[in-house]
């Protein structure tokens, strides 16, 4: 395991798109998604309270959260559309706008540990590829970026009836950037082996570690590997053409 903590590029100015964009990702957890999230799920279903947390939860991820087979067939659950393969939620939200889902799944986590460490990637790698981008550039890249990365994801799930939450398709653009921008920076880095180091650790090894990685990924993990990997080489792409233009 290999945990970035930092990397040691200075900055040339305030990375305000991140700060904002980490800002926005917590609030959002914190006081707009319903309170099964940060109360890590259900403990006792036969707990009224928690049945209903649990659908709220449920009605809510559908609503805002990236549905492959709804994006591949552009009809929503709720019209039952042939292309949806697997377990569907009892009472699919009416009304749901496929596209602005693509947007609102990259700013919705389904745990505290979910969120932080998304937003710790984000911080590490994020800040750096502003700086070097600016501003309306690294936004453009991150937001662009993300929903291909979640076609990405789509693409290899076609007929998935799960919801995709989560900004780390979005912070996986960053990460493929900074790999074609600073490729021989330094990331501050914990690695697990025997015990816990603190080393720093050439960009190139981490982030092509983290992109080799995401092809091993154990099915049970319910981590969308497809998503980052997309993300990754989009960014990448992406850095080659943002990085001749003036910041």
């Amino acid at each position: 395991m290999a945990l970035p903590l930092r990397d040691d590029e200075r900055s040339h100015r305030v990375p305000w798109v991140t700060l904002t964009l980490i800002a926005i990702n917590v609030l959002v957890f914190l006081f707009i998604q319903p309170a099964g999230f940060q109360g890590g799920g259900i403990q006792r279903p036969e707990d009224q309270n928690h049945y209903w947390q649990a659908q709220d939860e449920e009605q809510f991820t559908y609503r805002w959260g990236a549905v492959a087979c709804e994006v591949v067939t552009g009809k929503t659950l709720a019209s039952r559309p042939d292309g949806c393969r697997g377990g569907r939620p009892s009472a699919p939200p009416q009304g749901k706008s496929i596209s602005l889902a693509l947007l609102t799944a990259m700013f919705l986590h389904g745990s505290i540990d979910h969120l932080a460490g998304n937003m710790l990637f984000l911080w590490v790698f994020g800040s750096t590829v502003e700086d070097r981008l600016g501003p309306l550039n690294y936004l453009g890249l991150y937001l662009l970026g993300g929903m291909v990365a979640t076609l990405g994801y789509v693409a290899m799930n076609a007929q998935s009836p799960v919801p995709l939450i989560g900004a780390s398709g979005a912070i996986a653009v960053a990460m493929g950037a900074y790999l074609v921008l600073l490729p021989r920076g330094r990331i501050l880095t914990v690695i697990a082996t025997a015990a816990f180091q603190v080393v720093y650790v050439q960009a190139a090894v981490v982030l092509l570690l983290f992109f080799v990685t995401q092809f091993f990924t154990d099915p049970s993990e319910s981590v969308a590997w497809e998503a980052h990997a997309a993300g990754m080489v989009a960014g990448a792409l992406a850095a080659l053409v943002l990085g001749r233009i003036p910041a």
